[in-house]
């Protein structure tokens, strides 16, 4: 299974979020433990536990996996306010700019994301996504354009 399908966007935040959550293996979300909790067209909300896969030899979190979970919420926000259709590729809001702020950092927990988009246009998304720690700490801020290459 993956993603590049017909997305089912008449199901709830959390329905819509276990269909993506059943398609992860194989992908770069699935090894990481990246979980989607709910995902719609007014945000996502993600989570990552912090498990040795995603640490530094130090025991923090990599900013590489901070900035994963963020850029698969972004995205999954982004595909939910398109509503694209992913049975064709080129309507795949494709990531073309990502800032991150790493403001904090945990060693352990669960690291949680929150998407909203802050620009729909037809062929350029902008959206935002706080990633923050289970005590609601912030810990990067993080935004995304995304491409799509066919208009919607």
């Amino acid at each position: 299974m993956n993603l590049l399908a017909t997305w089912p966007f008449n199901l709830s935040p959390v329905d819509l979020a276990q269909w993506v959550n059943a398609r992860l293996d194989g992908t770069l979300m699935g090894p990481l433990g990246i979980r989607a909790v709910s995902i719609s067209a007014q945000g996502s909300i993600t989570k990552l536990e912090v498990q040795p896969q995603v640490t530094t030899p130090m025991g923090y979190v990599h900013g590489g996996a901070t900035v994963a979970l963020a850029d698969s919420t972004a995205t999954w926000t982004a595909i939910a306010a398109l509503e694209a259709d992913l049975s064709d590729p080129l309507a795949f809001p494709l990531a073309i700019n990502i800032s991150c702020q790493l403001i904090g950092n945990v060693m352990e927990g669960i690291i949680n994301a929150r998407s909203e988009v802050t620009h729909l246009g037809r062929n350029v998304t902008t959206v935002s996504t706080n990633v923050t720690a289970e005590s609601g700490r912030l810990l990067a801020v993080v935004n995304t354009t995304h491409y799509v290459r066919k208009t919607i």
